[in-house]
């Protein structure tokens, strides 16, 4: 099932926070590609649009983590990986997978 969350495009490199049925996330642009992931660093908690795009990854601006926006993967050995969604746009609109 697919599920709206926006009504307009994040513009390149640029994070856009969302709430998703009381879910906090963020979405983003990045080389071309939408993606869409928990905004909640799973480390600390801390909001991840504090944090900077670098590359393909999500920097946490506490720590320094970093997370790969495509599969969530941490980059510290054993640590919890980020929560990421299946993102599409529609006609300018933004949809994330969820499942009922």
């Amino acid at each position: 099932m697919w599920t709206k969350i926006l009504d307009t495009l994040p513009k390149e490199g640029k994070m856009l926070e969302v709430d998703a049925d009381g879910r906090a996330l963020f979405v983003t642009m990045n080389n071309g590609a939408l993606y869409c992931a928990e905004n909640r660093c799973p480390h600390e908690g801390v909001k991840l649009t504090l944090g900077c795009l670098k590359g393909n990854r999500i920097k946490c601006s506490l720590h320094g983590y970093s997370y790969d926006l495509r599969t969530g993967k941490s980059s510290e050995e054993g640590e919890e990986n980020l929560k990421t969604y299946t993102v599409k746009q529609e006609d300018g609109e933004i949809y994330i997978e969820t499942f009922a």
